[in-house]
């Protein structure tokens, strides 16, 4: 749970103790644990009923632990989040693996743009943005990109922001509409080169392709 939280968290805490991810760590708290119901069940239980149970257990947590990393539970999540909050103050954010990562950010404006490198910042008036475009940086190849456009409403609650994806990998660009996926996406990154656009209004006339 530790590891999974952490490379697919979605906030990062003020404090956070490094060692505790370690993974020489974690497989040792693991192989302990694992171990000990393996012992149980072979040694020091003597009812056979006790010791089926405990063998039965053993093969249970593991088969689990194969079948979440084989589905990708322990991936890392590399997340773009563009959030209006509930004073209606607007900001980017953009987390790998638990941890801000700095990223090339162009904010356009209806009267101009912004750029940035940074891995979070604030959107001056979202209302008149037009185009936040992200390029991802390398190394994320495997990891799954998840952009979350969304809004806090003064009652706490999280609503989907409707525009426009454009998620750009080599030669291939997919599009996705983020009103009928309530403000997010989730995809495989495939390649070093990682482009997100994410464009909120007047979409007929931005385009994807635009250098940045």
């Amino acid at each position: 749970m530790l590891v999974a939280s952490r490379r697919k968290g979605e906030r990062v805490p003020g404090v956070v103790y490094r060692f505790l991810g370690n993974p020489l760590l974690l497989v040792g708290i693991y192989v302990l644990f694992l171990s000990s119901i393996f012992l149980h069940g072979l040694v020091v239980w003597e009812d056979p009923l006790q010791r089926a149970s405990a063998l039965l257990m053993s093969a249970l947590v593991l088969s689990v632990t194969i079948a979440v990393s084989l589905r990708g539970g322990f991936a890392r999540r590399l997340i773009v989040e563009l959030l209006e909050d509930e004073d209606e103050q607007a900001h980017f954010l953009i987390i790998a693996g638990g941890h801000p990562t700095l990223t090339d950010v162009r904010l356009t404006y209806s009267e101009g743009e912004q750029r940035y490198k940074a891995a979070s910042g604030e959107i001056s008036d979202l209302s008149s943005l037009r185009q936040a475009t992200f390029r991802l940086g390398q190394n994320n190849v495997g990891a799954q990109l998840k952009v979350w456009a969304h809004k806090v409403t003064p009652e706490g609650d999280s609503e989907g922001i409707a525009g426009l994806l454009h998620v750009r990998q080599n030669d291939e660009t997919r599009l996705f509409d983020l009103k009928l996926s309530k403000g997010q996406v989730m995809l495989p990154v495939a390649s070093n080169t990682c482009k997100v656009d994410i464009m909120l209004s007047d979409p007929s006339g931005m385009r994807s392709g635009d250098s940045f």
